[in-house]
């Protein structure tokens, strides 16, 4: 399965029912959280998800944050931090995401970051048109590669997208490097 396969084209058609076009439109609350349930799940069937430490609560009458950390073999994680505004339609709540973190990780005494999707601050001086960027660590030093990389509003990732490149980056990366046994887990080897 790659990063922009099976999760990411499948499932993103029932996420655009109320926004035909754009893939983090408003959408019903209760659809919202039916993909992501739907999505946790197939990465928990497939044995990489460990946990979903995920939570939503309310903000204000018109925001939810959705937090918490995903925990996935190898003691790999994403932070995660989404706030959704909410609004009411003819009867029928609807959710979108306004600002989000993807924060890919490796758990120890002292986490090691991999990468982190996210919108919460602008790179205008980098020539960046809207705030949607990845920042990227060095697997050597474990150091940020500045700048970080414009992704743009049109191509930030769906939750379940950045947990595939995760997956993919132990594949191709992660399991090459002389990681100490310094993680929560004990399967770091795998």
């Amino acid at each position: 399965m790659s990063v922009t396969g099976y999760l990411s084209t499948k499932f993103c058609e029932v996420s655009r029912k109320s926004e035909p076009g754009n893939p983090h439109g408003w959408n019903s609350r209760e659809n919202y959280f039916q993909v992501h349930t739907h999505r946790m799940q197939v990465l928990y069937d497939e044995g990489f998800v460990l946990d979903d430490g995920l939570s939503v609560s309310r903000l204000r009458f018109d925001s939810l944050v959705f937090k918490g950390r995903v925990r996935c073999l190898h003691g790999l994680f994403i932070d995660v931090e989404k706030f959704l505004a909410i609004r009411e339609i003819g009867g029928r709540i609807e959710v979108r995401t306004t600002t989000y973190s993807y924060h890919a990780g490796i758990e120890g005494s002292q986490d090691r970051p991999i990468f982190r999707y996210d919108n919460f601050h602008p790179y205008s001086r980098e020539g960046h048109s809207d705030p949607h960027h990845k920042h990227v660590f060095d697997p050597k030093t474990w150091s940020e590669v500045s700048p970080p990389e414009w992704i743009g509003e049109e191509q930030w990732p769906y939750l379940s997208d950045a947990i595939e490149e995760l997956r993919l980056w132990w594949k191709t990366i992660g399991r090459y490097l002389d990681l100490a046994v310094d993680a929560t887990t004990d399967d770091r080897i795998t």
